[in-house]
């Protein structure tokens, strides 16, 4: 049972891993695009870092220093990919080691955002 699980499991978790990673990418560069239509936009900093905001909330993601014209927003992410590499590996016990990693363990990814400077969004 466990090479069948094996032989299934682990490389369609590499598979998501991979498509995962890509999928971070395109969300960041989405996220970059809205900033910069909100740093043109002819609002007041105050509404731009309002719809910021906002957006970062709508896909899930805590706000941990809000500022003028910059934040910071954090967000935790589970990573199906991994859990299934892990459960390829190591059967039942790698849905648990993951799950504890990811409770205990795993750092939340951290965006600044300011819309003042000319690369309005980075990785912290």
């Amino acid at each position: 049972m466990s090479t069948v699980i094996m032989m299934f499991i682990l490389p369609i978790g590499i598979l998501v891993f991979f498509w995962d990673k890509k999928n971070h990418a395109q969300s960041l560069e989405l996220f970059r695009t809205f900033i910069v239509q909100m740093q043109h936009a002819d609002f007041d900093d105050a509404a731009k870092m309002q719809r910021i905001d906002a957006m970062f909330h709508e896909n899930g993601y805590k706000i941990v220093d809000h500022e003028a014209t910059s934040l910071v927003a954090q967000k935790k992410h589970f990573n199906i990919g991994i859990l299934l590499i892990m459960f390829g590996l190591i059967n039942y016990f790698g849905i648990f080691g993951y799950l504890i990693f990811y409770r205990f363990f795993l750092k939340p990814r951290s965006l600044c955002v300011n819309i003042t400077s000319e690369d309005v969004l980075v990785e912290c």
